[in-house]
């Protein structure tokens, strides 16, 4: 039982020396995704774009609305007879509004949503690149790291392929 118990600890020390020598050879690294991604010029200027789209939405939407309040100060106005006949345009205007504002919300976030998964990928890919042509081992976002020598940040080399990348195209 002691030879037993004497081997396993013989082991033990054996593999953790193994072990040790093994990851000395590791290259390892972190990016702060979220810097990246808020620092990319693909960004910002997907968001100057999204801006002007949201921008152009609400004034077509506030179009909409000044001429809902026409009809409906309108209304007021009318006879009894005339205004029924109002009451059903407003009706129709107001649900022919409230499906401009879906559409346009819905289109706004299906076209940000895409666009910011193109834009992960497009992080994933360099750091993917950047990894194979240092010989990293293993490359972890910064959020994961509770700590980490800043050596191994490589934040600021992602960020930089990333926007020479983005300029070339």
């Amino acid at each position: 039982m002691k030879r037993i118990l004497v081997a396993l600890m013989v082991m033990g020390l054996l593999s953790s020396v193994s072990l040790t020598a093994s990851a000395k050879d590791l290259k390892i690294g972190y990016v702060d995704i979220f810097k990246v991604f808020n620092e990319y010029k693909k960004t910002k200027d997907y968001d100057k774009k999204l801006e002007t789209q949201k921008n152009e939405a609400e004034k077509q939407l506030d179009k909409k609305k000044q001429e809902l309040e026409k009809l409906q100060n309108k209304l007021s106005l009318l006879k009894e007879e005339e205004q029924k006949k109002q009451q059903e345009v407003m009706a129709k205007e107001v649900k022919a509004y409230r499906e401009l504002e879906r559409k346009v919300f819905v289109d706004v976030k299906k076209e940000r949503d895409e666009k910011m998964k193109e834009i992960i990928d497009d992080i994933n890919a360099i750091v993917d690149d950047y990894a194979k042509k240092n010989s990293f081992s293993l490359i972890v976002n910064k959020n994961a790291v509770l700590y980490g020598d800043k050596v191994m940040d490589i934040t600021s080399d992602i960020l930089k392929i990333a926007n020479k990348k983005y300029k070339s195209k």
